[in-house]
């Protein structure tokens, strides 16, 4: 009842973006996530506008970008809960990233570029204690962590809007969102680097295989795989050049690196399992914790929300205007220089 009242309040915070599910015209909006919903996760196809049909539209990845005042968790579940899976099933964890309004905390979002039909089926597949709020945290443009295309994206969309926001260093969109601490189940994120002001910064894919011992190169081995062999994305079944896939070693190497990390982080899950009682603590609620400097929530008036839908040309010339592509029947992003090396190859 207490997840059902908050995304109740969560939509209804947020009209706008509520419309676009219902949209009859396709428009695309920017999200942020953190967790199983980026790329080489199971969850990935939910970002999918009708994964795997005909009128299939692929969410785009544009880059990452730091958000502070958010501290991240892994969810380690329990049994009787909706997502948790016994064994010989492969387990997940989960990642909750909370508002805890500590600058020295920050997390690498994930932000993508999705079907806005898409929208309400992100929020109501998501895993337990998660939200989407429309500016809670804010994007930090200057941040090191932050990419150029997320960069570039979200100040010329500042430009754009004819010289009402001057804020240039941040910007809000779209953020999931954890709402509920379980003292029983939330491990902190070990923060894959510290930055010079004390800053403990986190992300899903590389903490989690922090925490248990993995190596996140693993997970995204087929990725790889495929993005250095363009042409074997597009074999099938019973094509000749699905038989000479099936002979390189390149690919049965990425297959095995790929099911090592899985593997291990069943291993680890498991033993943390056995463990739950010594490795769980009520003291790493990020609600209670004294922060020494607190972070920006919210946006003001100087500071651009980023909730608008974008026609599929009004994106693609917000990006050309930066230097990038987007192909859509791909589902990527790419710049100029690349698309002219491509054409000449």
């Amino acid at each position: 009842m207490g997840r059902l009242i908050s995304l109740i309040l969560t939509i209804s915070s947020c009209l706008s973006l509520f419309r676009l599910c219902f949209s009859s015209e396709t428009n695309y909006i920017l999200v942020g996530v953190s967790g199983g919903l980026q790329d080489g996760f199971p969850n990935r196809s939910n970002l999918d506008y009708n994964s795997g049909l005909k009128d299939e539209s692929k969410a785009i990845f544009v880059g990452k970008a730091l958000v502070r005042g958010y501290k991240a968790y892994l969810d380690l579940m329990q049994d009787g809960w909706r997502q948790y899976s016994p064994e010989p099933a492969q387990p997940l964890m989960n990642s909750n990233v909370f508002a805890s309004g500590c600058y020295e905390h920050a997390n690498e979002y994930w932000i993508y570029i999705v079907d806005s039909r898409v929208v309400w089926g992100v929020l109501a597949q998501e895993p337990r204690f998660l939200s989407i709020t429309p500016d809670t945290g804010l994007l930090d443009l200057t941040a090191i962590e932050t990419d150029d295309a997320v960069r570039k994206l979200f100040r010329h969309e500042i430009v754009q809007h004819l010289g009402n926001k001057s804020n240039m260093d941040q910007v809000a969109v779209p953020l999931v969102t954890a709402v509920w601490y379980n003292s029983q189940s939330h491990i902190p994120s070990p923060p894959i680097h510290i930055k010079e002001d004390g800053t403990h910064v986190t992300n899903f894919p590389e903490s989690l295989a922090l925490w248990a011992g993995i190596n996140d190169a693993d997970r995204t081995a087929m990725i790889d795989y495929y993005a250095r062999n363009p042409k074997a994305r597009a074999c099938k079944h019973g094509d000749s050049c699905h038989d000479a896939l099936m002979e390189d070693p390149h690919f049965y190497q990425a297959q095995e690196s790929v099911q090592r990390y899985w593997d291990g982080l069943r291993h680890s899950i498991r033993q943390a399992e056995k463990n739950r009682s010594t490795i769980m603590s009520t003291s790493n609620d990020p609600h209670k914790y004294k922060c020494e400097k607190y972070a920006r929530f919210g946006v003001d008036n100087e500071t651009l929300r980023v909730n608008y839908p974008f026609t599929q040309s009004e994106i693609q010339q917000s990006f050309s205007s930066i230097g990038y592509s987007i192909d859509f029947e791909e589902g990527e992003l790419s710049t100029a220089t690349k698309n002219m090396l491509e054409n000449e190859l």
